[in-house]
């Protein structure tokens, strides 16, 4: 029962998110996880909090992509992005956590990719959904990283870091840390 709510919410996203910035890849993705963090995302979910984004953030300068090492993974780069809080939209996380974590303001100007997540106990069973958008940002800023996050640099267009976040490969067409 709850599966069908879910479903309408997160297509209900999905369509908010198209009427304002158009078009966008969709890839869905399964993934089982233990009871206690699945019943985590079911109050997540209900309070239309399951979900986070990146800022795909390019310097206004020169086009330098910002990556971040967080210190909850520190051998692997990352776009700035996180979880989202209640009452807040999934843009907003990403203008967040790009000020908090890489220390620049920015302005979305765009979005590149979106993950639809569903969370389940067994596989192919009922789960819950959220979304994980990759917004595309532009700043005028340095980098200053701050938070829980040990690095930050720009690295050119083309020359991403050795070591990326799976997610952020496929955003670049490119390798990741697995």
């Amino acid at each position: 029962m709850f599966r069908g709510g879910d479903t309408d919410r997160v297509d209900d996203q999905l369509d908010r998110l198209r009427r304002e910035y158009g078009e966008f890849d969709v890839v869905a993705e399964e993934t089982v996880v233990p009871r206690a963090m699945y019943t985590d995302c079911l109050r997540e979910a209900s309070s239309e909090a399951l979900g986070g984004a990146r800022a795909f953030v390019r310097s206004a300068n020169d086009g330098a992509v910002a990556f971040l090492r967080y210190a909850h993974d520190a051998e692997v780069w990352d776009f700035p992005g996180g979880s989202t809080e209640r009452d807040e939209t999934l843009a907003e996380t990403a203008v967040r956590h790009a000020r908090v974590d890489a220390g620049v303001n920015c302005e979305i100007t765009g979005i590149s990719r979106v993950l639809r997540e569903t969370f389940v106990l067994v596989a192919g069973g009922d789960g819950v959904t959220g979304l994980w958008v990759f917004f595309d940002a532009e700043t005028d800023d340095d980098l200053s990283p701050g938070g829980d996050v040990l690095e930050a640099a720009w690295f050119e267009p083309g020359s991403a870091p050795e070591a990326v976040d799976p997610h952020v490969a496929s955003q670049l067409g490119g390798k990741s840390s697995e």
